[in-house]
């Protein structure tokens, strides 16, 4: 069948990855709408041509270039809101990460961040806010990077090998985003926890993909696949243990191909697999 094969030849325009506005998941028993969140809540800064967008809390917000020089700078007030809003974002990532949620205050984000509080109350209303901001933008490229890693593989199987992978990769080397979206979402309001449900909700479209012969599986079941990788990644973020996330990779693959039968997920556990570029 197709999904033990090559990805089937193309007749149209390539298939589109999952969308996806950058939402991130939970385990628990609450429903799930798969709704996305209203148009524009986190849209990361335009990226320079050819240039990934950065995951939230991967640069230092006081890094020289990202500085706004004093008096007459010539930016557009457009462009310094931006900057600001960037800024501020990273700056969260990286208090909350170091400090917790619990222990994260507006102060010690707009130090971070180099901004005042007056600027931060331009951009976000609460700190809920923020998190909410850079949870949905770094989440949001975390599945589209997947996606693409997927969409690039030419058997179902591979395609989620390939997606894991890049999803450890990514949260192994970006450890405060990872400790943000993963552990200490858990502090924060009921925007956030819904915000991970949706986002969980999105990974469903790696299971259904309409190019492949899968299985129909209850959505129940995606779920319950879904959640069992999240709590086994959420486990060793939490535990302090994030670098060793790529080395779990022939486990979780071994677990989300399970629906195929166990000869066909027990033969990733072997496969070769050379790190993501």
């Amino acid at each position: 069948m197709a999904r033990q094969s090559e990805r089937p030849a193309a007749t149209g325009p390539a298939p589109a990855p999952p969308a996806s506005t950058g939402t991130a998941p939970s385990t628990g028993t609450a429903p799930v709408t798969g709704q996305a969140p209203a148009a524009g809540t986190a849209s990361a800064l335009p990226a320079a041509p050819g240039a990934e967008p950065a995951i939230p809390g991967s640069r230092s917000a006081r890094e020289p270039g990202r500085a706004i020089k004093p008096g007459r700078h010539g930016l557009p007030p457009e462009t310094v809101a931006d900057i600001q809003r960037d800024r501020l974002i990273d700056g969260f990532v990286q208090v909350v990460a170091e400090h917790g949620y619990t222990r994260t205050t507006i102060s010690k984000i707009t130090e971070a961040a180099g901004v005042t509080k007056k600027t931060f109350y331009v951009h976000f209303t609460e700190m809920d806010d923020c998190f909410l901001a850079a949870y949905q933008r770094g989440t949001g490229i975390l599945l589209d990077r997947m996606a693409h890693a997927y969409h690039g593989a030419h058997s179902w199987p591979e395609g989620i090998r390939a997606g894991l992978r890049a999803m450890l990769e990514i949260l192994a080397a970006e450890p405060l985003f990872a400790r943000a979206a993963l552990v200490e979402v858990n502090a924060a309001g009921p925007r956030l926890r819904k915000a991970r449900i949706e986002h969980l909700a999105r990974f469903r479209k790696f299971f259904t993909d309409p190019a492949y012969d899968l299985p129909s599986l209850p959505t129940v079941v995606i779920d319950a696949i879904i959640g069992g990788i999240y709590g086994a990644v959420y486990g060793a973020v939490e535990a302090g243990e994030g670098d060793r996330l790529p080395a779990m990779l022939p486990s979780l693959v071994y677990f989300a191909l399970l629906p195929l039968g166990r000869e066909e997920a027990a033969a990733q556990l072997d496969a070769g697999d050379p790190p993501s570029r």
